[in-house]
């Protein structure tokens, strides 16, 4: 987390500093102070995901349970997606459909981190699939994308806090290394649990809910 938190801090010290070192134009000043404010929003955003973790790590369970269609969940989700998705220049295809009970603020911000994260990972014009599943005990939501095979030694980690494949890489925005940790948080609040599968081409990442 310090290493997280160390990069916009040192942003936000050295453009106070750089600002400071001599009289600059209202402009300058509105450039750094809206450039301050970005790594402001991601300091809080690392800070408030943490807190969100930590009351999980603590035991926090759902509890304001609402049944719904996840179908019509992550149809909805790919509503307040629509322009990053258009950005990107990729599509995603929905299979199947499942009843089940669940927070569904937690589900929808599930599906956000497994939907961002598979964009984030896909070339334009590919497509991304999101497959809902139901099995004997519990239903499956997997959201695959075509990529690059994941070696087998990393599957295990990655819904690990701040883990990367590649080390060297740093996060950055709103990419700060939490987002699949959110996922597995919110399906442990829920009974549930997390599943990863680098096959075929596909990279998938999902969760289990009970039924």
């Amino acid at each position: 987390m310090a290493h997280e938190l160390r990069s916009p801090l040192t942003n936000l010290i050295g453009q106070t500093q750089a600002a400071l070192t001599r009289g600059r134009s209202a402009e300058h000043y509105f450039e750094v102070l809206q450039s301050n404010l970005e790594e402001l929003e991601r300091l809080r955003s690392i800070i408030n995901d943490m807190l969100f973790l930590a009351s999980v790590d603590q035991g926090s369970k759902a509890t304001k349970l609402t049944s719904t269609s996840l179908a019509d969940e992550v149809a909805t989700t790919l509503e307040y997606l629509d322009f990053i998705l258009e950005d990107a220049q990729v599509q995603v295809e929905v299979s199947g459909d499942a009843q089940v009970r669940i927070e569904i603020a937690h589900l929808r911000r599930a599906l956000i981190n497994l939907l961002s994260n598979a964009v984030q990972h896909t070339e334009p014009g590919q497509v991304i699939q999101v497959r809902i599943e139901v099995e004997e005990h519990q239903v499956s939501i997997g959201v695959a994308n075509p990529g690059s095979p994941i070696a087998n030694e990393h599957l295990p980690r990655l819904f690990e806090r701040f883990y990367r494949v590649d080390a060297s890489r740093s996060n950055s925005g709103n990419n700060h290394g939490l987002g699949l940790a959110i996922v597995k948080a919110i399906a442990l609040m829920h009974g549930g649990d997390v599943f990863v599968r680098s096959d075929h081409g596909m990279n998938t990442f999902g969760i289990h809910l009970p039924v």
